[in-house]
This record gives structure tokens, sequence and C-alpha cells, in this order.
């Protein structure tokens, strides 16, 4: 049986770990899909303004169909950072286009760059880099880059090809004064993420890292993203949540994760580290499980 004091104990550990969660969860982004950002005007209470929220680049969608979705971000009162593919354009008279009308209709200032995965490349950008060396970015105001992290790997690139080619975007953006960050891939284990992280800081790249967190859903669509990731994920997730596979149509939230990333980042000097919301089971799902854990708080 404990005693007063353990309970007190008790009591002001809970407490410090809900006042680390708040912290992790004062700065967070968000992954909005085209289709979704209409939502976003219905959800200001929910989301601060100014929060970033990120557009992926669907090959299923148009460019019209991006700079609306930027459009409307911007409308809502957040901060649109547009993905763009570099392998799927196809010339730089394309990019230069789409890059004036996202500053001209959204005010946007910063991107997130990524390779694609067409093969071969529909242009002339072989990857971010390729983009990045244009001069495209700083001839339409375009003030910050944002570039992906694999904590976990990558299926074609090894660990040295991804650290260099990290250590390239960085010199070149550093070289153009083009402000930079990273934001992950989703993961169900905080441990590699961390040690990643720590990796980098090692190497001298502090710009701000944005951690991919996988939002609440059920345990059958966790495990549909978790796929991507190779089998070892699907074993993870159900670990990470204590569920079965018997329980498939079962929710589970982040909770656990970001209680890991809150305490560690909280006693750690791993630099700029943010939270980053990839909503597989729905946006309004994340966002009503985003305030849920903000009030909470002390």
């Amino acid at each position: 049986m404990l005693s007063q004091a353990g309970w007190v104990f008790m009591a002001m550990s809970h407490a410090r770990h809900l006042r680390d969660r708040s912290n992790v969860l004062n700065d967070f982004s968000v992954e909005v899909t085209t289709k979704d950002t209409a939502q976003l005007a219905a959800m200001s209470g929910a989301i601060p303004k100014g929060t970033i929220i990120s557009i992926p680049f669907l090959s299923t969608e148009s460019d019209a169909d991006r700079i609306m979705a930027a459009k409307m971000v911007r409308q809502a009162g957040y901060e649109p950072l547009p993905h763009i593919a570099a392998r799927r354009l196809g010339s730089e008279a394309m990019l230069s286009a789409m890059l004036s009308a996202l500053v001209n209709d959204a005010q946007v200032s910063r991107l997130l760059l990524i390779a694609g995965d067409a093969d071969p490349p529909k242009g002339p950008f072989l990857d971010t880099a390729t983009i990045l060396r244009s001069g495209l970015l700083e001839q339409h105001g375009i003030r910050h880059v944002s570039i992906a992290g694999h904590p976990e790997g990558h299926p074609v690139q090894n660990a040295a090809m991804l650290r260099n080619a990290l250590m390239e975007k960085r010199q070149i953006m550093e070289a153009a004064g083009i402000e930079g960050s990273i934001f992950t891939q989703f993961a169900f284990a905080s441990e590699p993420v961390l040690a990643w992280i720590g990796e980098l800081r090692r190497l001298g790249i502090e710009i701000p890292i944005h951690v991919g967190i996988p939002g609440p859903a059920s345990v059958r669509t966790l495990l549909k993203f978790a796929a991507v990731c190779g089998v070892s994920a699907s074993t993870a997730v159900l670990k990470k949540y204590g569920l079965s596979i018997t329980q498939l149509l079962s929710s589970a939230g982040p909770d656990s994760l970001v209680s890991e990333y809150a305490t560690a980042l909280s006693n750690a000097d791993c630099g700029d580290v943010r939270l980053h919301f990839y909503p597989f089971g729905g946006l309004r799902k994340t966002v009503d499980w985003l305030q849920v854990c903000r009030m909470q708080a002390p």
C-alpha cells in the first residue's frame, strides 16, 4: 500500500507527464489532403491559427487542385505547406507556373520538396537537390524549404546515401539563404526516431525536425499504412497499442507514442523537434484527439 509520500510522488509525476505532453503539443503540424482542406474553416477553434498544414502531392490531383487547396488553407488562417514532387514535374516552366500561382493566390512562402516516385523522371528534375539548385525558389520568393527525413530507412537508398543527401541539401539551402526544416515519415516507435535525431544533431544539422505521428484510427487502418514499412511494422503496431489481430475494428490513438516523445524531448537536448500528425483515421478524429489532450494539460 502506498504511503502518503508515494501518492504525492505519483501525482507529481502524472502532472509532469501531462505538462510535458502539453509542451510537445504546443506547436504541432498536420497533413491534410486536398479534399479535406474544406473542413479546416469549421475547425478554427480546435487548431491554433498559424498552424502549419502540409498538403501532399497526390498523382490523382491536378496543379489547379493543389493551388486551390493551399488557398483554402490560407483563407482558414493557417500556414500552407504544399508538397512538390521533383520527378513528377514535366519542365522548369511547369514548376515556375506552379510557384507563381501558389505565391500569388495563397501567399505560400514555404514548400516541402520530395523526390517523388516517377521512374524515369517526367522532366529535368531528378531529385529535390535539382530543384534547390535551379534558383526558381528564390526567384518566386520561397523563403523556407522542408525536406523529407527517413529515420527508419528508405527502400532504395542506404543510410550513408540518405545522410549525404541531407548534408548536400542543407548546404545548398544555406548558400541560397533559404531556411530549412525536416519532416519525417510516420513511425510507430520512438526509439529509432530519437536515435536518428541524435545522429543528425551530432553531424551539425540543427534545423527544426517535425516527427511523423500516426493519428488515431482503427487497427485495420493503422496496419494498412504500416504495410508500406514492412511486416515488422505490423507487429510494432499491435505491440505499441496493446492490441491483437482479433481487434481490427478497435480504435487506437497515439497517446503512448506522444508521451514517449514528450518525456524524451524534455530530458534531452534534441534541438527544435515538433510533432507532425498524419490523420489516417480522418482529420476530425485527429483534431478531436488533439483537443482532448490539450484540455487535459495542467
